[in-house]
């Protein structure tokens, strides 16, 4: 699974009303380990089990929700649409080097009026398929530099952001529309430099806005509508930044990697790797500025982590965050579980005794893990927030 390394610095000033969202500053030297319960920010929590007739692959953070549908893209099968049920609905495009068919699909983004769906391929390719998931077309943004970082569906438009890390990055990013032509780009204003060090940074879309940040520069943006930008993180100086050069095996572990940032009305949730083999994940009340920093473990790499908010609603596994969503002006965060963590869950010792505010919601998730195999797909935990 693709890493991205970034600076998480987390002391947190910011608006409570996040359509005048004021400058946030990050410190991570004020950290300090501390842990929350589920029934703090959330009042349901329900379990959706992706329909096992096509087996899915390690699943990537950018799980997409639009309108009924779930989309995700998976290792080796591709971009998938499941119903909300988890019933699986179809697969867009396929793997493979012909004619609509891609080898890259780590980033997609959707159309949220037409339900076009755009992959980014290798090699700085663009492939667009319907709804329905017939391939429309393929563009090429390789003249621009071929390593795009991610795309996002903003304004009717492509949004794609850019590694500046690299000797032909000229650009911090770049808005296309969805026949490839240019209609505004930002170039680069960090004088150029060559790092070894993969990915550059982050889109997130939140309140009609999107959130771009790179890992090497000081300032992160939002961005309006109308393609105006003001800086919305500032982030600190220090040691543990990734330097502007290349830097070698044996120092990874002295720099922040970052992994994931998205935003709600009430929160913003982080995930990095600081140092090697250390999965914290922060959770920030922007209403409060107050801090959780609860400290993931690993069996893998980094691949699959373990850990995040104490699950006190059905008295199921800690919850980890891993994508966003609103539907009848309700939030929802999404995390990602498989079955044979919530079969040992069930059995473990943690389980009978734990204390659940929906003693229902424990009986149900009885039953759900019995009728499970461990050979099963993953299981996606829908957690809603607090209005």
């Amino acid at each position: 699974m693709k890493l991205k390394y970034f600076l998480i610095l987390l002391t947190v000033t910011i608006s409570c009303k996040t359509e005048k969202k004021e400058l946030i500053k990050f410190d991570s030297t004020t950290l300090i380990e501390r842990d929350i319960s589920l029934t703090e920010i959330a009042d349901d929590i329900s379990y959706i089990p992706l329909d096992n007739s096509t087996p899915i692959g390690p699943i990537y953070d950018n799980i997409k929700f639009l309108n009924n549908s779930i989309y995700l893209s998976a290792q080796n099968t591709g971009v998938l649409e499941f119903n909300m049920q988890g019933q699986f609905i179809r697969k867009i495009g396929k793997f493979g080097r012909g004619p609509g068919e891609y080898t890259h699909c780590y980033s997609f983004t959707i159309d949220d009026k037409s339900g076009t769906v755009y992959v980014r391929d290798g090699g700085g390719i663009m492939k667009a398929f319907s709804k329905s998931g017939v391939y429309l077309r393929s563009f090429s943004l390789q003249e621009y530099g071929d390593m795009i970082d991610e795309i996002e569906f903003f304004n009717s438009n492509l949004f794609t952001s850019y590694s500046i890390q690299y000797e032909n990055a000229n650009y911090e990013w770049i808005i296309f529309d969805t026949l490839g032509r240019v209609l505004d780009k930002k170039e680069r204003t960090t004088p150029k430099f060559v790092s070894n060090a993969l990915g550059g940074g982050g889109i997130y879309r939140f309140d009609n806005t999107l959130t771009y940040w790179n890992n090497y520069t000081d300032t992160a943006f939002l961005i309006f509508p109308d393609l105006k930008q003001k800086p919305s993180f500032i982030i600190s100086s220090g040691e543990q930044r990734l330097p502007k050069s290349k830097i070698t095996v044996e120092t990874m572990s002295d720099y922040m990697w970052f992994q994931q940032i998205f935003e709600t009305n009430h929160f913003i949730f982080i995930r990095y790797f600081f140092p090697l083999k250390k999965y914290p994940f922060v959770l920030i009340d922007k209403h409060i500025n107050k801090s959780y920093l609860i400290n993931l473990n690993s069996d893998d790499g980094g691949s699959t982590l373990i850990g995040g908010i104490l699950n006190d609603l059905d008295g199921g596994t800690r919850f980890l965050p891993q994508s966003y969503f609103t539907k009848n002006s309700r939030e929802f965060v999404v995390g990602l579980i498989y079955p044979y963590q919530i079969q040992a869950h069930v059995k473990s010792a943690e389980f009978k005794n734990a204390t659940a505010k929906y003693s229902e919601m424990k009986e149900n998730l009885i039953k759900l893990a019995g009728s499970l195999k461990e050979t099963d797909n993953p299981i996606l935990m829908i957690v809603r927030l607090k209005k």
